[in-house]
């Protein structure tokens, strides 16, 4: 059978070793809330392809600069929209995907403004593609949502592809949102993997089964990604603490621990195993990727 070896790094929670480093952010911009220069909106055309707010938002008062957003070099949006009967209407650009500033976010530490909305009974999306956590670990997603109707927020879907095609992520943390309408709420600390490059899409059904009599109309804000990134010296203490994962179905020999209460979650956040400290466990998992976590510790496998 093929073993599979992961190594673990001790965890040290001082600040200047553990502190967790933004990888990406998205503020989506400013745009003024006077909307005082709104040219002729045209009507919008069915997209699939590059996410350009020049084209898409057509209202000279949006500002798109440095300062909003952090990228790594190789990052680029995509997106899925369509057009909207609202032609003319500066919020809306003529797509069903555009970024707006009514419903700005007011949560504490917030950016405000300008946030995605994703309107209209249309199957909309927006892809965020080439994001590199290699060189970092911990890594985690968190971005602020509203839902202008009941119930909407928890119709997000969220996924990742490392190139393996899109999973689904987050379900657990999304589908226990709040059913309130028009009430920004945070979503924190679901795990992405580390050591890869790859794209995260989010994406809106048609219509809402929990509020069919409504349009789907979700907004998000202040995507950011963050992990902590990997030196040299940890790499080091990596292999002087000789902490191993071996994985070899139907077992998981840990070596170089002594304690720790073993967990094994899904990708999408759910918790499939729990046990007391053994060296070797017997999960019984299906074929997938998972996160183990030995107290301290976490690192993704593959079963």
């Amino acid at each position: 059978m093929k073993k599979t070896l992961l190594f673990f790094g001790m965890v040290v929670f001082s600040a200047c070793v553990s502190a967790q480093t933004t990888i990406f952010s998205e503020t989506f911009g400013t745009t003024k809330t006077t909307r005082g220069n709104c040219p002729t909106v045209i009507l919008g055309t069915t997209e699939t392809g590059k996410y350009d707010p020049l084209k898409n938002e057509q209202y000279t008062d949006h500002d798109w600069f440095p300062n909003s957003h952090v990228w790594n070099n190789g990052i680029a949006y995509s997106q899925t929209s369509a057009v909207t009967s609202s032609v003319g209407a500066c919020d809306n650009a003529g797509t069903s995907l555009n970024i707006r500033a009514d419903y700005p976010s007011n949560m504490i530490g917030s950016s405000g403004n300008g946030n995605l909305s994703f309107c209209a009974n249309t199957a909309n999306s927006f892809t965020i593609s080439g994001i590199n956590t290699q060189n970092y670990k911990n890594i985690v997603i968190s971005f602020a949502i509203l839902g202008l109707n009941n119930a909407d927020a928890m119709q997000l879907r969220l996924q990742y592809d490392n190139g393996e095609g899109f999973t689904d992520i987050g379900q657990n943390q999304i589908g226990s949102l709040s059913t309130v309408g028009l009430n920004w709420l945070q979503v924190n600390n679901i795990i992405l993997p580390a050591g890869s490059i790859f794209s995260l899409k989010f994406s809106t059904p048609i219509t809402n089964p929990l509020n069919k009599n409504n349009p789907v109309e979700i907004r998000i804000d202040d995507i950011k990604i963050t992990g902590t990134a990997i030196t040299t010296s940890e790499d080091d203490l990596f292999l002087a603490n000789n902490h191993k994962v071996v994985v070899s179905n139907p077992t998981i020999t840990l070596e170089g621990f002594t304690s720790g209460d073993i967990e094994i979650y899904t990708f999408q956040g759910k918790r499939v195993f729990f046990s007391e400290f053994k060296e070797t466990i017997q999960p019984q998992l299906s074929k997938g990727l998972y996160i183990i976590r030995i107290g301290n510790f976490r690192q993704k496998i593959s079963w």
